[in-house]
């Protein structure tokens, strides 16, 4: 956890839940990706709020409830109900929508978005940075391998439709490998499709419900052509009414380029910081008394499994 120094105001600070990516823990973005010292300096030099950062650990959980399917676990419901609590009963957080957001990187760039629009009632906002965006798989593709994916998205992105024309298609979940049982084992595309974000972004539309912002950034380089993904979700947002920015930049899939898009990232989360409204309800079996004057060093909240 990041805490900012000085005097906390009477509101608590607001707070940004910063989530790993596929391989990673609660230490990536410390030791890889120098985010204390982006938090100091953009603090410091007034570019920024002061603000809370946590970051959890999640295993490769694609930060989904997986219990019932033998996956890693419970993290969703980790995350969003007792992560949150324990935070704002240890710690002066706000303890409203306007005052927490949700950003991830790789497979937390999909944990954020889909964290989000699962949970509108509790961000202000939220950040991917290339994440790891699939399309939805067909009802006519659903007893497909991951390989199957692979060779059909290969096939059909860049579609010659004439000697001048090049059209372009889908991007589908072709790293079944990738989701350690998140989605059951083997994977299974129609699990998979229900907690998409694809999915998340139409049900949103049809239930007449805005989602938080979305700041969706990836790198023109990046080995698993993760823009493909990023600008189809974009285009989706925009068309069911929803707000989404979009950001292609110079890079590949590595830290290099996520230690230095974390900054705008945080600028965006900072302008959609609200005044503050009502607490949002996210409701435990325990939440753990405030302690006065005692910050724990580190704290380990298991998903069931």
């Amino acid at each position: 956890m990041y805490v900012p120094d000085g005097m906390a105001p009477s509101s608590g600070w607001p707070v940004l839940y910063l989530l790993h990516g596929h391989g990673g823990n609660q230490n990536s973005w410390t030791t890889l990706g120098n985010i204390q010292q982006t938090l100091d300096y953009m603090i410091s030099e007034k570019e920024i709020s002061p603000l809370i950062v946590v970051m959890p650990a999640a295993q490769n959980s694609w930060y989904v409830d997986s219990a019932a399917v033998k996956g890693p676990g419970d993290y969703e419901t980790a995350l969003t109900k007792d992560l949150v609590n324990w935070v704002q009963a240890n710690y002066p957080a706000r303890t409203d929508k306007s005052g927490r957001a949700i950003a991830g990187l790789s497979m937390g760039g999909f944990g954020a978005l889909r964290l989000a629009y699962s949970h509108p009632e509790l961000y202000s906002s939220t950040v991917s940075m290339s994440g790891a965006i699939w399309n939805n798989v067909s009802e006519a593709e659903m007893k497909k391998t991951p390989d199957d994916y692979r060779l059909i998205q290969n096939a059909e992105f860049y579609k010659r439709l004439d000697k001048y024309t090049l059209g372009t298609g889908r991007i589908l979940p072709s790293v079944g490998d990738h989701y350690d049982g998140s989605f059951g084992t083997p994977f299974n595309a129609a699990l998979f499709n229900r907690e998409n974000l694809f999915t998340l972004a139409e049900d949103a539309k049809e239930a007449g419900v805005q989602l938080p912002p979305s700041y969706i950034t990836v790198g023109d380089d990046d080995g698993w052509h993760l823009w493909r993904g990023a600008i189809s979700l974009h285009q989706t947002l925009l068309e069911s009414g929803q707000s989404s920015q979009l950001r292609v930049t110079d890079g590949d899939h590595l830290w290099s380029l996520w230690k230095v898009v974390v900054a705008d990232a945080l600028e965006f989360v900072n302008g959609n910081w609200g005044a503050g409204d009502a607490p949002a309800v996210v409701a435990a079996d325990e939440v753990v008394p405030a302690k006065t004057g005692q910050v724990p060093a580190k704290v380990e909240i298991t998903a069931t499994r």
